[in-house]
């Protein structure tokens, strides 16, 4: 809760300077307008200024910048032969393209193999705007290979917000918090768009040329993600605001607009759940181990997270215990988790055993079995197959975790240049979404660090190609 409120207060600050009112004649018409000030929102835009576009407006309805991104892992699937085979892993778009096709089902082949082609450039990208990545390159939970790469020290996802923020406004594209985008309409080639003002109730319009819709999925909006799947009612929280504390802007604000102007939605029923605000850590595959409240195994720890959250809900008690120990390199979360109590520091596994109420002798047999698979590099009980280590070397962190909803997969769909495609064929000219607001990409679940990869790529793509167009329009 600290670490979260230091963010806000960090971001609010930084998003406040400078920014001036709306104003209340109406103004020349933007060159561009983006929707929400995600990764997605803010590469959007900064491309946007990079590629000719005079006049960049973001709009963000809540009171600071970075969306879901900036609590996110910052973990970055890219295929990058120069990153991946000093460290002998092979990769390539189609080895990608054909996992994700393994774990999501009925994908769109054509754009998850461009986000492929495309995320070691977009990588280099975020490293000529400031961003500093770590050497490592890991498998990532919910990935099938070492693909993925992370903001360098412990900021995560807000890495990236902190750069891109600085940079839109280096660049001169004017952010406004607290102003959400409420209506659109076409008006003689343009956009006519209407915004309040959430700070004072007031409403204005203005005109862009183009408009690209990057605000955000609909976790947070109970009754819309009940439509498509009933299971995940109110009483299940969001990884973004697991306690309810916060202010959580993933509403499907921008997929209730496209599709008032008929646009092609697509996979709305595909919404990802993840266990990861109680006791896990970890961001990566292989250190962990994950057991039912008797103290057993019963899934493959190195699953896809669908396959994972599947097995939580079997679960009697629909919660399980998370095991690490003290060679396992920690998350960003590690004291906040501590300090809550919804992780534990034991110095032996019978203390464990106790803290989980379970019997020793129980969690000792479990424990050995699993190190010996880790051992012998063969686990005949689930079949898993990505080994960092044993779990013995005390300290044991462990702790009980919960599903949370922490991605929705449906939403705009959109073609390869991130045109938003109408119902019954063709685009929506002058209409683009990126990132958590696009959707039918991944099919039933995705890849291990492939959202950011998608709010990177379509930013870039979308930001690129409603410059183009605005500049044609003049």
């Amino acid at each position: 809760m600290i670490a979260r409120r230091t963010v806000a207060k960090a971001a609010l600050a930084a998003a406040l300077l400078g920014q001036k009112a709306f104003a209340s004649e109406e103004e020349a018409p933007w060159d561009v307008l983006v929707a929400g000030s995600g990764a997605a929102g803010l590469t959007a835009a900064a491309t946007a200024r990079e590629a000719g576009a005079s006049r960049v407006l973001i709009l963000e309805k809540g009171p600071l910048v970075g969306g879901h991104s900036v609590y996110s892992s910052g973990s970055l699937a890219v295929v990058s032969p120069r990153r991946q085979k000093p460290q002998g892993i092979e990769d390539s778009a189609g080895i990608l393209t054909e996992e994700a096709r393994r774990i999501g089902g009925s994908i769109d082949v054509l754009m998850v193999r461009f986000l492929a082609e495309h995320s070691e450039e977009a990588a280099d990208w975020l490293e000529a705007q400031g961003v500093e990545f770590s050497s490592v390159v890991f498998q990532a939970l919910g990935g099938l290979r070492p693909r993925c790469i992370s903001p360098a020290g412990s900021a995560g996802g807000r890495h990236y917000i902190t750069v891109l923020n600085r940079r839109v406004r280096e660049l001169g594209c004017e952010l406004r918090l607290m102003h959400k985008l409420e209506n659109l309409t076409r008006e003689n080639g343009l956009w006519r768009f209407t915004v309040l003002n959430t700070r004072d109730g007031s409403r204005h319009t203005g005109l862009a040329r183009t408009v690209i819709l990057a605000c955000g999925g609909f976790t947070a909006n109970t009754a819309m993600r009940m439509r498509w799947d009933p299971r995940i009612d109110m009483a299940m929280p969001t990884t973004a605001n697991p306690q309810g504390l916060y202010f959580d802007g993933a509403t499907g604000d921008g997929i209730a607009l496209a599709d008032k102007l008929g646009a092609q939605l697509a996979g709305m029923e595909n919404i990802l759940l993840l266990a990861y605000s109680g006791g896990r850590l970890l961001e990566y595959a292989g250190a962990e181990i994950y057991l039912t409240m008797q103290g057993k195994r019963f899934v493959n720890e190195g699953a896809s997270t669908g396959e994972i959250s599947d097995a939580i809900f079997d679960l009697p008690e629909k919660a399980m215990w998370v095991i690490t120990d003290a060679r396992s390199f920690k998350g960003t979360s590690l004291g906040i988790k501590l300090a809550n109590g919804y992780v534990h520091k034991s110095e032996t596994l019978e203390a464990m055993a106790r803290g989980m109420d379970i019997e020793p002798f129980v969690l000792r047999r479990t424990l050995a079995r699993y190190n010996k698979a880790v051992a012998e590099k063969k686990d005949a009980d689930f079949g898993k197959t990505v080994f960092l280590q044993t779990i013995e070397k005390p300290p044991f962190y462990w702790g009980k975790e919960v599903l949370s909803v922490h991605n929705t997969l449906g939403g705009i769909s959109t073609d390869t240049a991130c045109r938003v495609r109408k119902v019954g064929g063709g685009v929506i000219e002058g209409l683009y979404a990126a990132g958590e607001t696009a959707g039918g990409i991944f099919g039933r679940d995705r890849l291990g660090g492939m959202q950011m990869t998608a709010c990177f790529v379509m930013g870039r793509t979308a930001g690129r190609e409603a410059a183009q167009r605005a500049l044609q329009k003049l």
